[in-house]
């Protein structure tokens, strides 16, 4: 029985991107969101990529804030800065701040792997940044 990727991808997101529009002359700022429909992805809250992503440091006293690596389709519309609703699969928002990575085989893109961090959900709204 072979497995294919897209078969991993069991969670769904929409992405959303901070957009500047003018209203009576001043910057405003507002997440949009770019996908109509949820996108396949799959959302890991416990690895780690060493040498890319944070670590908890015991020394620290306490965890970080939720982070991980979102694993999504080669043609996913995100980009750092970008963040991650979750509609399907771990609750929250995420932000696009780690290393984003293209996995290729051998010559075409295969994957994207980027690492997220959770919003706090005090500054999830989406009406302003």
């Amino acid at each position: 029985m072979e497995l294919s990727y897209r078969s991993l991808l069991k969670h769904r997101c929409h992405v959303l991107r901070l957009v500047e529009t003018n209203q009576d002359g001043s910057p405003v700022h507002a997440w949009e969101q770019v996908t109509e429909t949820p996108i396949r992805c799959f959302l890991d809250l416990t690895f780690i990529r060493h040498g890319k992503d944070p670590h908890w440091t015991p020394e620290a006293g306490r965890a970080a804030d939720r982070n991980g690596v979102w694993f999504g389709l080669n043609d996913a519309p995100v980009r750092p800065g970008d963040r991650v609703k979750m509609t399907k699969g771990p609750t929250g928002v995420f932000e696009v701040d780690g290393a984003y990575d293209e996995a290729w085989r051998p010559t075409e893109l295969h994957h994207i792997e980027v690492g997220v961090k959770e919003v706090p959900p005090v500054r999830a709204n989406f009406g302003s940044a």
